[in-house]
């Protein structure tokens, strides 16, 4: 695998610490020549990284003013509920077009939380729970994949078949014996990092659209923090209502 470019570096560099609160939010950025200076590129390399970063809803830029960072997801002031019951799994929304979903295991083990999966999971970050990375395809073309962290509570039973082969939904109702009764999703643009973007087929730097969500049983008890990807060509429907 090629090492980083400079370029993403940069990008990580600003990720972190956005992410972890080094900068919290609204806090001012140092200027393009100030960081253009601090790493020893060019503004152009400087302006492309902050370009991504506002695309991704990471900073914002004020003219006149300066570039700033966003509010994390959890502080958004307009939240869209969304009713499970008027919302199938991914796997039957595809099939009611006639196609199925299939799905290339990438690996299910436990993994350290990374900080927007542990405030998610009121968990602290670094605890090791299980987690299912997968590749999702319908007709047989890539369309995206999918990021699961489990609850630790969890008694996790799940067969390397039922893994390769079964919906997030049926292996929470039919391995873990639960009901979902609510899902808390937020849905945004992201481009493609290196590994994503080897992992989909795609060029580094896509399009990408990122469902993220909780799924909670009906007495609100956490199941998973899941996030998952799809390439530009594909699209879903989604019914909602928004919540007071």
């Amino acid at each position: 695998m090629r090492p980083p470019s400079i370029r993403q570096k940069i990008y990580e560099h600003f990720v972190t610490a956005l992410q972890s609160g080094e900068i919290p939010p609204r806090a001012q950025l140092p200027t393009e020549a100030e960081i253009a200076m601090t790493f020893d590129v060019s503004r152009s390399t400087v302006q492309v990284v902050m370009s991504r970063l506002m695309q991704e809803g990471l900073v914002r830029r004020q003219a006149g003013r300066g570039t700033f960072a966003c509010r994390r997801d959890d502080d958004m002031q307009i939240r869209v509920g969304l009713d499970i019951h008027n919302i199938q799994s991914f796997e039957d929304e595809v099939a009611l077009t006639g196609e199925t979903v299939s799905f290339r295991l990438l690996s299910f083990a436990p993994s350290p939380l990374p900080d927007r999966a542990a405030r998610k999971l009121d968990l602290a970050p670094g605890l090791e729970v299980f987690c299912l990375r997968r590749l999702r395809f319908v007709a047989g073309e890539c369309i995206g994949s999918e990021t699961r962290w489990f609850h630790p509570d969890l008694a996790m039973s799940m067969s390397a078949q039922a893994l390769a082969t079964e919906g997030v939904h049926a292996l929470i109702r039919d391995r873990l014996g639960l009901e979902i009764g609510r899902i808390d999703a937020a849905l945004r643009a992201v481009v493609a990092s290196a590994q994503e973007a080897s992992e989909l087929g795609i060029e580094e730097g896509a399009p990408l659209l990122m469902r993220a969500h909780v799924l909670l049983t009906p007495e609100d008890s956490k199941i998973l923090y899941g996030e998952a990807l799809y390439v530009e060509p594909f699209a879903f429907r989604y019914s909602a209502g928004f919540q007071a």
